[in-house]
């Protein structure tokens, strides 16, 4: 029994307990997805589930009991349904060694300067180890509060700290560049929150929607709006969708 089946059953099973039992289902479910090894694998080496994110003595014997006398695992709905999980992921990666190779940068990437954890530098430095050529630090811009959203006066020290991060990869031989960048907070209609001169000396703007997210008609409109921002270069995370709690945006990908 796969991670991806187990993750199902719990999201099931959440649906009919009762607190606090409906959060410890939901909350393994959602994890499961970033385990980083198989469960069944684990049972295998006679090691205890407990070592999985989620995972306590109660879950464990519930898990055990469904990998060795599999269920009838049901066809997840639309707010669960195409997800992969991390040993999912990295069987296919490793099923096709060129396409990782040929990756050369990463274009989304948020710091201490908002919501991440870490630094420019060590971001630059973990991204050098990867072999990357580039990487785009994105960190949230200002209307985005709950997440350390930046102004226009802090994203030009980070400017100011990018070009020292450069500069001693440069001096350091590095091979690899930080692009000044930002994630734009978009309004339904396309505008960003920034000012136009800010986002001019930027080398990227990536425009994201953060809100009125959980409309279910068409937002084809909203996204050409987004793409006739004239700062707008990349559309991060689209749809906006979030395994079993939000759908995500509709719209027609083709024409957009």
């Amino acid at each position: 029994m796969s991670n991806c089946s187990i993750a199902e059953l719990l999201a099931t099973e959440a649906e009919s307990a009762k607190q606090p039992l409906q959060k410890a289902f939901r909350r393994a479910s959602r994890r499961a997805f970033l385990w980083p090894e198989e469960a069944s694998a684990i049972i295998d080496q006679n090691r205890s589930l407990q070592e999985l994110p989620g995972v306590g003595p109660y879950l464990e014997k519930v898990i055990r009991r469904w990998i060795e006398n599999p269920p009838v695992v049901p066809n997840p709905p639309a707010i669960r349904d195409g997800f992969l999980t991390l040993t999912e992921a990295r069987a296919w990666l490793a099923g096709d060694p060129s396409w990782s190779r040929g990756l050369k940068g990463d274009l989304q990437m948020h710091t201490e300067w908002s919501d991440g954890s870490n630094s420019i530098q060590e971001m630059a430095e973990a991204a050098e180890l990867r072999g990357y050529e580039y990487i785009a630090v994105t960190d949230h811009s200002k209307g985005l509060k709950i997440a350390g959203g930046i102004d226009e006066a802090q994203l030009l020290k980070q400017e100011e700290e990018i070009a020292s991060v450069n500069e001693m990869l440069k001096s350091s031989d590095g091979r690899i560049r930080v692009l000044r960048s930002i994630e734009l907070n978009l309004d339904p209609f396309g505008g960003g929150d920034m000012s136009e001169e800010s986002l001019a000396r930027l080398d990227l703007v990536l425009g994201c929607f953060h809100s009125a997210l959980r409309r279910k008609e068409d937002q084809t409109e909203r996204y050409l709006a987004a793409l006739r921002n004239p700062s707008v270069h990349i559309l991060g995370h689209p749809r906006g969708r979030i395994y079993n709690f939000r759908l995500g945006l509709k719209a027609d990908v083709s024409l957009i």
